[in-house]
């Protein structure tokens, strides 16, 4: 069963106040930035987010590289799994901490299939 959610607002004064959900559905579209599009062009592929401070899992598919709609469900056989809690989620974006960091020191899990990490880090310049 798919849900939809009040979402929490998240405050940044130098930007409009954004919910959770708008910061989850604006990373989902990196995917088809011009920037990296091509790289993505030719996956078909599951990328879920399990938030670890709410017990929340979302996810969408990629299919021919193009992001389809957020679910908030647990997918069965995620391809990429992102594991973290919902304020490392939110310092990544901001750039409080660099997704690298925050994997180095643990606070990021990801479990997916080392070409697909490698490809993922493209999503870094967007």
């Amino acid at each position: 069963m798919n849900e939809t959610i009040e979402s929490e607002v998240y405050e940044d004064k130098s930007e409009k106040s954004e919910t959770f959900l708008e910061i989850l559905d604006r990373n989902r579209l990196k995917f088809v930035d011009p920037k990296v599009r091509n790289a993505f062009k030719a996956w078909n592929k599951v990328v879920q987010y399990y938030f670890t401070d709410t017990g929340e899992y979302w996810h969408f598919k990629l299919e021919k590289g193009i992001p389809g709609p957020l679910i908030q469900s647990k997918s069965e056989n995620p391809d990429i799994l992102y594991e973290m809690s919902k304020d490392i989620f939110l310092a990544i974006d901001k750039k409080e901490i660099s997704g690298m960091k925050a994997y180095s020191q643990k606070l990021v899990r990801v479990k997916a299939k080392m070409p697909d990490l490698l490809k993922l880090q493209k999503l870094d310049k967007v």
